[in-house]
């Protein structure tokens, strides 16, 4: 062999070994870059959690009107085939989620097992208990839409595992009580416990899929659009609390004051007074929209329909919109002025909800006005809750329509 072809040999092996021991370094090196699990004990009770993919009557009683004539068993048939993604990542990291969200949360979980129940459809983004989370689509009336995919995926199903975590709080075993449970940002609704949950799920996500890949899912279209208090948890809690070990989110709950800026700012609705009498929605031109979804419309510089006021202790705000959004379209059709707009809101919102085309900071959103269930207590809980509360001007922000 001549002294050539040696050392072309030679160049070959050098190159074939450099790439692979590339191939091995650099996943090696992503892999910690984007996950954390160094900092937990892992000596926690997990209960034994298994995806349940044939529930066709679980199915079946989450949408009646469309099962009424689809067949529920077709559909666990497309999920067997459609569910490998999930099923993947919760054979190889479920246990790991489900101790993060022990230590993360300081709360202990007491049920010895439990099943995540998948559907093709359903009746909303999923449940925490029973907790369902839907493959195929979210169908609201007649509108259906589409259910989030890759990381979207995972960091809902952490979003729903997180809730049913604070749920331990209350329903706790014989030997533990939580007095976390009693805290006014404990109570179940879109501004207080949901937005706990979202903050214990995304510390826990980043932990397990890494930052990066878990601020992309987060700030993605599906969570604008589904998460009716994400600007409630944008400004007040995001970057208010840090969780670790040592920080957890029982800990935090627990030395926030009740009567804190917290606790205020995100307090349910008051239940609006009944009159006895049932009167007709009136628009006047020019006028704020009252009642319900609590927001006025004024002609910008350039002519549009632009968000002049919102109450963010209403509807059109829980569901996402805000000042100085310009609504451009309802349900696809241009919005030609306030009486229309008005009008075709009023004609869908409760039935199917009313989907907005906006644009915000230059860019072109969706937004769906819908009802959902607002946490409404008594006036005498919300005066037993907050006495000093009398001073702030409460008659604005709950007037009827």
């Amino acid at each position: 062999m001549c002294r050539l072809q040696r050392n072309c040999i030679r160049w070959l092996s050098i190159k074939i070994v450099a790439a692979m021991m590339l191939a091995v370094v650099l996943p090696l090196a992503a892999h910690a870059q984007e996950t954390y699990y160094s900092i937990f004990s892992y000596d926690h009770f997990t209960p034994l959690v298994s995806i349940n993919n044939r529930s066709a009557s679980l199915q079946a009683s989450l949408l009646p009107d469309m099962y009424g004539s689809r067949s529920a068993a077709r559909d666990m048939r497309w999920l067997s085939a459609n569910d490998s993604d999930l099923v993947t990542f919760w054979n190889e990291k479920g246990d790991t989620v489900l101790h993060i969200l022990c230590e993360l949360s300081g709360i202990e979980w007491n049920e010895a097992s439990f099943d995540i129940y998948t559907v093709r459809y359903g009746p909303s983004p999923g449940s925490a208990n029973p907790l369902i989370i839907p493959l195929g689509g979210i169908a609201r009336g007649s509108l259906l839409t589409a259910v989030p995919t890759d990381n979207r995926l995972i960091l809902n199903l952490v979003f729903q595992l997180s809730g049913r975590m604070l749920d331990q709080t209350v329903q706790p075993a014989d030997s533990i009580f939580y007095p976390v449970a009693a805290h006014p940002l404990m109570q179940p609704g879109p501004y207080r416990r949901d937005n706990l949950a979202m903050l214990l799920a995304l510390a826990t996500c980043q932990n397990v899929i890494g930052y990066d890949s878990t601020k992309m899912a987060y700030e993605s279209a599906f969570w604008q659009q589904n998460m009716p208090g994400i600007h409630v948890f944008r400004e007040h809690f995001k970057n208010g609390w840090v969780l670790t070990p040592e920080h957890t989110l029982a800990d935090q709950v627990s030395a926030e004051p009740l009567r804190s800026k917290l606790v205020l700012a995100t307090r349910p609705p008051r239940r609006p007074k009944n009159t006895g009498s049932v009167r007709p929605r009136m628009f006047v031109e020019g006028l704020p929209l009252k009642g319900k979804l609590g927001f006025s419309i004024k002609h910008n510089g350039s002519g549009q329909l632009e968000v002049a006021q919102i109450d963010p202790y209403r509807l059109a705000y829980a569901c996402g919109l805000q000042e100085g959004d310009i609504i451009r379209r309802v349900d696809g059709a241009l919005a030609r002025n306030h009486k229309n707009l008005v009008e075709r809101i009023l004609a869908t919102y409760e039935q199917d909800g009313t989907t907005l085309q906006i644009i915000r900071d230059g860019m072109v959103e969706s937004v769906v006005l819908q009802p959902f269930e607002l946490p409404l207590f008594d006036d005498e809980y919300f005066e037993d809750e907050f006495p000093d509360f009398d001073s702030i001007a409460a008659d604005s922000l709950y007037e009827d329509y």
